[in-house]
């Protein structure tokens, strides 16, 4: 049977201050003349303290001012109420606000179509519905989203979760809620004595998860958090209109709001980051209790920061703890270590006097061809600054366990950080080569002075043809993984957290190697099943799971393309796979990186058909894809994006006798890919 009573609340919500006293109540009202008979209409009433000052115009329910130590709550029209009852037909409704007025005392609501069942009846209220993920009775299951977006500084009120009850309610009587506020609240101001984009607010906990999801009791008020799917930091995406990001002009401020977990908090933590990825960091001590409204305020960010960083070293230290790692967008180093060759020679005149490292090869006479095969201009700490995925290539040459040189193609790459060589000194000098153990302890001790952050680490065979060296290779590589980077090797898993990996490294290993490994993977194996074009292929870990994974291998074309296939088309096709997926169980590895054949400097050597410039494809590619990830409209995962040159605005090569200085845009995709975890509402588990 259909009915078209007016269900109404009875409702006056305040949202105490972190001084304040609990001070809820609800207003009387009279039974009706007759009592109600089973399956009548149930009937409620709102009412909201009309007393108070309007508020400024927000979304959905909103504040009122600061008044006897408490922030009154108003309903506006469209906000969504879920009823609940255990003795009604149906049990769960939701319930529509309608007002004509911000502090109207009473308000219609949509009709519900719940009517009464027999005897005394229970009733729970829950604000917003669309919170609530599972109910049983009194109890629902709800969650605080680890990102919040704040347009032109308005926060979304559908984060503000209240609960009511009305127990032991009579056939026909009036159902009465006072709601009760839930969330931990603080109001953010944070001014800047220069001018700033600031691109997010972070708040973060070092004792207590901030945001994720909970089950809370309505009739016990009681909250508990799950364990399984929290976050101690908690990211307020700014944005102003389309911009991701607020400008904040010399002395001015900007003021947010932002709901946490509905629980004491012990110490908070606020961060600005720019879009220069500087951060200003400020922290208080104090204990924040559940259901209650904070201020946070630092005048001057540049002046009262307890720390300031410049560079982009912890990124993902502002990231979700429950974001799924597949939807983070990470920057990474195509063959990371090919940054100096074999050998050493001085050459005066260079730019800046430098230093150049050059490939020997000695098949050529001695040729010089770092122009064809050096790929990356920083140093691996200096790449390590921000990116986060690296690129390896050891080499086998025997069957036995031992520690492996590090190769591009035949190419040997020495590490002078090893010594060995008298810069300056005439003549060519043979550098000691990069090893795999010295690498990886490059990577564990950043992850000591960094352990918010998370590396991925990509290695296949190079220049390891034979299967014993294959078997020496499997063996070398797990022996040293185990030794060098024991305590800090992740588990993979198609849906794992940025929480499962923080501190520690995610193998990527495209050579199936587990039989010399007790059947087991160190991280994730990845079933390489195609080469020099776009595939889709499967990871895989210990648990049995596949995960699908996208990779752009387009790495040798000519004139722009392969087999008809352009590097930008290859570009495109990855990041389309990834930026709107609803499976975060989907990964993507978008190499753009690639050299052309129809542009190889080095004279001879482009008729071997495999050969070409590395600064002059990343001059076009690195540029491409910043420029594709920068666009306001980009608001989307973009995947795991590997490059050469990666975070180096130009690239110095070195041929023959003489040298070039090109433009590589690594530094400007870098700083896009990380941005791009800015710009959107990165899935979590939560």
């Amino acid at each position: 049977m259909k009915y078209s009573s007016v269900f109404r609340l009875s409702l006056l919500a305040l949202l105490l201050a972190g001084c304040g006293e609990d001070d809820a109540g609800t207003t009387a009202w009279t039974r009706p003349e007759e009592p109600a008979a089973a399956g009548n209409p149930v009937v409620c009433r709102l009412s909201i303290d009309d007393g108070d000052e309007s508020p400024e115009a927000e979304t959905r329910t909103a504040y009122g001012p600061l008044t006897n130590g408490s922030w009154p709550i108003y309903w506006r029209s469209g906000d969504r109420v879920e009823v609940i009852s255990p003795q009604t037909a149906p049990q769960r409704a939701t319930v529509e606000v309608r007002v004509s007025g911000a502090t109207e005392s009473e308000a219609d609501l949509s009709d519900t179509g719940m009517v009464w069942g027999e005897g005394l009846h229970d009733f729970y209220a829950f604000y917003p519905s669309g919170a609530i993920r599972a109910n049983a009775g009194s109890i629902v299951v709800a969650a605080v989203p680890a990102v919040q977006t704040c347009n032109n500084g308005e926060c979304n009120m559908q984060y503000a979760c209240m609960s009511a009850c009305a127990e032991d309610v009579a056939q026909g009587e009036v159902v009465s809620f006072a709601f009760r506020p839930l969330m931990t609240t603080v109001a953010v101001s944070v001014g800047f004595s220069e001018t700033v984009e600031v691109q997010k607010l972070v708040l973060s906990s070092a004792n207590d998860a901030v945001a994720g999801q909970f089950t809370h009791d309505i009739a016990a008020n009681v909250s508990t958090v799950d364990p399984d799917r929290r976050s101690n930091v908690l990211a307020l995406h700014l944005t102003t209109g389309d911009a991701p990001y607020i400008r904040i002009n010399a002395g001015s401020k900007i003021v947010v709001t932002a709901f946490m977990l509905p629980q004491d908090i012990r110490g908070l933590t606020l961060t600005a980051v720019t879009t220069q990825g500087r951060t200003y960091s400020y922290t208080t001590p104090a204990t924040l209790r559940a259901g209650r409204r904070y201020s946070f305020s630092v005048g001057d960010m540049p002046a009262q920061a307890q720390h300031i960083a410049s560079d982009r070293s912890d990124w993902m230290k502002y990231l979700p703890d429950n974001a799924f790692l597949s939807q983070i967008s990470i920057p990474g180093s195509h063959d990371a270590c090919a940054i100096y060759g074999s050998h050493y020679e001085y050459k005066s005149g260079m730019p800046q006097e430098r230093y150049h490292f050059k490939w020997l090869l000695s098949w050529l006479g001695n040729t010089n061809t770092t122009k064809v095969t050096k790929a990356q201009e920083l140093s691996i700490e200096e790449q390590l600054a921000a990116g986060r995925m690296f690129d390896l290539r050891p080499c086998a040459s025997s069957a036995s366990v031992k520690d492996l040189p590090i190769h591009h193609g035949i190419s040997v790459l020495g590490d002078p950080a090893r010594g060995g060589y008298t810069p300056g000194a005439s003549g060519r000098q043979e550098l000691s080569p990069f090893l795999l153990s010295q690498v990886l302890d490059r990577f564990v001790r950043f992850l000591e002075e960094h352990p918010g952050e998370t590396l991925l680490v990509h290695m296949k065979y190079e220049n390891t043809s034979t299967n014993a060296n294959k078997r020496g290779w499997n063996k070398s590589v797990v022996s040293y993984i185990k030794s060098r980077c024991n305590g800090r090797i992740a588990d993979f898993t198609p849906r794992m957290t940025l929480a499962d990996a923080r501190g520690k490294i995610l193998f990527v290993i495209r050579e199936d190697y587990k039989s010399d490994n007790g059947g087991e993977y160190l991280g994730a194996y990845l079933n390489w099943t195609n080469d020099k074009v776009v595939f889709e292929t499967t990871l895989h870990g210990n648990t049995g799971e596949a995960a699908p994974i996208k990779v752009n291998d387009l790495y040798n074309i000519k004139n722009g393309a392969s087999d008809g296939v352009s590097k930008y088309a290859a570009i495109d096709e990855c990041i389309a796979y990834t930026y709107n997926a609803t499976d975060v169980a989907r990964w993507c590895m978008n190499y753009v990186s690639c050299y052309d054949r129809d542009h190889c400097s080095v004279t001879g050597l482009g008729i071997l058909g495999a050969l070409g410039d590395y600064d002059y494809c990343a001059n076009r590619y690195n540029r491409y894809t910043a420029d594709k990830l920068n666009r306001p409209d980009f608001r989307g995962n973009a995947g795991i994006v590997l490059m050469d040159f990666a975070g180096a605005s130009n690239a110095t090569m070195t041929y023959g006798q003489t040298y070039s200085n090109m433009a590589v845009y690594g530094d400007d995709l870098v700083e896009a890919v990380i941005g791009a975890n800015n710009k959107w509402d990165l899935r979590r588990n939560e």
